[in-house]
């Protein structure tokens, strides 16, 4: 079997000072460039779209403004000729034709499309465009009642029927007429025309000579293809801005959700007049009443826009006043301005990078200097120094202490070679004077013991034994202090001969040791290979099984069991020496193979030991290139070492 070594350690992750300075200056940036990013699109968001939307609102209070004006100024027109005398005259019985005639003037002089004079019934009784005839005498409608009830001249949006129409003139019925064209997001219909017209109208009373009401005068002007009021806005507001070829800015009159009035081209560049209003505006505006304000699909393109609904005299919704800003001219500056914007982001990122690898060099060189000390210091190189001139202050600080702890290192360890040289002298020297004592006091008491010097009695004999006991420990005491100063002093060397480890090297250690086992009743079961052969040094191997072999017996069990067995693995014979005894702690492991270390426990601490055997045992093996461990095992313990062959 082949036992291995392995030790786990747990891994953790590190990385170089340089590169968590470098990752943590990014990461700021990072966090910092996505705040501005953000904040810039939030501005963006506001200073230009949200500005540009609040821009489309104001531009339709100005388009009400200017349709306001148009509608006071039909009004202003049909109460200054309803003032006039030849009305009254004409009235009271003057000559229609002179009247007509001169109301055609007027009509064509204000550019008004309708001009008609009523009786004081509503009765038509003069139009200005042209002849009344037979069943053409009906005009009363709400605007006229009101100025027959309340004698006040007033205004008002209306939708005028194309019958109505075609009593005035042919021509204004064509002008009214619109074809649907169908239109991308509009609400689906079954329409495919409208004939009915949306005119501003205006009417005032006529009144004789003493103020009684003798008729009613109104007038108007058709909007349908009239494009008077949504080209004057345009023109105010936009100044015929263009982006790309294109109006930025256009306005139109709708009536319901059809394009009467507009400068709003289609695809040909021509007025989109029979188009009709997206879907979404026509819910928001035409049928909930409300404004709209937010971005639209027009015709054929996306635009900021604002819609309000158009109301007749009874508050009822015909139509919608809009007006539109071209999104794109906004869409590319935001997008242009949040370009120019990640460009200064990433220049600043690249200037913050490039300044963050200098801030990380200039750190991390002076600590990779330290480091590099350290680790020449680790491995023997006493005195090395690093420079204290850098820019931080700290570091200065940090390296001057590292210098003045490695000059002390540096004088401590010269100064424990000289105590090491005088403490291995000393050992030398006792441990010679003493082999040389010790081997004459054995010898000695060996002939008495062996009755070589005369008869000795029984108490005399086992008095005798005790002292060879305690002789044989202190000659091996000796021998290990010889061996240590041999170690310490790097003079162990290994003379490698071609060994047979079982026959020349456990068997004789056995024999050496069997009456020593003997006296713990300790059964030695030697089942190590008899052909197994290794290049080593036959004494200093001796000395290892001895030592292992010693311990065996030492510290196992009365009556226990010592088995030494062999195996192959990867090209190393391993050795295993068990003893039945108390299993070593993971604690203890950590102790052993130490100079002068000895475990302290119940099992171990009567018994008398220098604590060299293991040192001694591992120096050998590793100067032979092996090395050694235990492992404890259920009812023992397992000394193994594995040697190359």
């Amino acid at each position: 079997m082949c036992f291995k070594n392995e030790r786990k350690h747990e891994k953790v992750s590190t990385k170089p000072l340089k590169i968590r300075i470098l990752v943590s200056f990014l990461t700021i940036v990072v966090v910092l460039s996505l705040l501005i990013a953000t904040l810039g699109s939030y501005v963006i968001e506001t200073e230009i779209i949200d500005r540009a939307q609040t821009k489309v609102k104001n531009d339709l209070n100005f388009a009400w403004e200017v349709y306001r004006q148009e509608t006071q100024n039909i009004e202003n027109v049909v109460r200054f000729t309803a003032l006039r005398f030849f009305i009254k005259d004409a009235v009271l019985g003057g000559d229609i034709n002179t009247l007509a005639k001169r109301l055609g003037d007027i009509r064509k002089a204000e550019s008004l499309d309708i001009l008609t004079l009523t009786d004081k019934q509503g009765q038509v009784i003069v139009r200005s465009r042209k002849p009344l005839v037979t069943g053409d005498s009906q005009a009363l409608d709400k605007l006229i009642s009101l100025v027959l009830s309340d004698q006040k001249t007033i205004s008002a949006t209306q939708i005028v029927s194309s019958e109505e129409l075609s009593k005035e003139s042919s021509d204004l019925a064509r002008q009214a007429y619109v074809k649907f064209i169908p239109t991308p997001k509009a609400r689906p219909t079954s329409k495919i025309e409208q004939t009915s017209a949306m005119c501003i109208k205006a009417a005032a009373p006529v009144l004789d000579y003493d103020g009684n009401l003798i008729g009613v005068l109104y007038g108007g002007v058709l909007l349908n293809r009239n494009y008077s009021i949504v080209d004057n806005v345009k023109d105010i507001v936009y100044r015929g801005l263009k982006y790309k070829d294109r109006d930025v800015g256009t306005v139109t009159i709708f009536q319901g959700d059809l394009r009467i009035s507009t400068n709003v081209t289609d695809a040909d560049g021509q007025r989109a007049i029979g188009t009709r209003v997206s879907e979404d505006v026509y819910n928001q505006v035409l049928i909930k009443g409300l404004p709209w304000t937010d971005s639209a699909f027009v015709v054929n393109d996306w635009y900021k826009t604002a819609y309000e609904p158009i109301k007749d005299i009874d508050g009822q919704i015909i139509g919608m006043l809009y007006v539109g800003t071209l999104e794109q001219p906004f869409n590319d500056i935001a997008r242009n301005t949040m370009l120019m914007f990640l460009a200064i982001i990433a220049v600043v990122t690249m200037l913050a990078v490039i300044f963050s690898f200098v801030i990380a060099g200039r750190i991390s060189r002076p600590l990779t200097n330290v480091l590099s000390a350290t680790e020449r210091l680790s491995a023997g190189e006493l005195g090395a120094v690093v420079d204290t001139k850098t820019a931080v202050t700290e570091l200065n600080t940090l390296a001057e202490s590292f210098n003045e702890m490695s000059a002390k290192l540096n004088e401590r360890e010269k100064h424990l070679k000289d105590l090491n040289k005088n403490y291995l002298d000393l050992i030398g020297f006792v441990s010679h004077e003493l082999k040389g004592v010790l081997a004459s006091i054995v010898m000695n008491v060996c002939s008495v013991r062996d009755k070589l010097l005369g008869e000795i009695n029984g108490k005399q004999q086992k008095a005798l034994e005790g002292t060879i006991r305690s002789l044989d420990y202190l000659t091996a005491t000796v021998k290990k202090f010889l061996n240590l100063g041999k170690i310490e002093k790097g003079e162990l060397e290994a003379k490698k001969t071609t060994v047979e480890i079982k026959k020349d090297v456990f068997d004789v250690v056995i024999n050496s040791l069997s009456t020593i086992a003997a006296r713990k009743n300790m059964t030695i079961s030697n089942k190590i290979d008899v052909e197994l052969k290794v290049n080593t040094d036959l004494d200093l191997m001796q000395i290892v099984a001895n030592n292992l072999i010693t311990n065996a017996i030492k510290y196992g069990l009365e009556c226990g069991n010592i088995v030494l067995s062999s195996s192959k693995c990867n090209g190393n014979i391993e050795i295993e020496v068990y003893n039945d005894s108390v299993p070593i702690s993971q604690q203890e492991k950590g102790k052993l193979f130490k100079r002068f270390s000895r475990l302290d426990n119940p099992a171990t601490k009567d018994v008398k030991g220098t604590g060299l055997g293991l040192f001694i045992t591992q120096q050998i093996i590793e100067k032979h290139g092996g090395k050694i461990w235990v492992e404890p095992r259920e009812n023992g313990n397992s000394f193994i070492f594995q040697l190359p062959i």
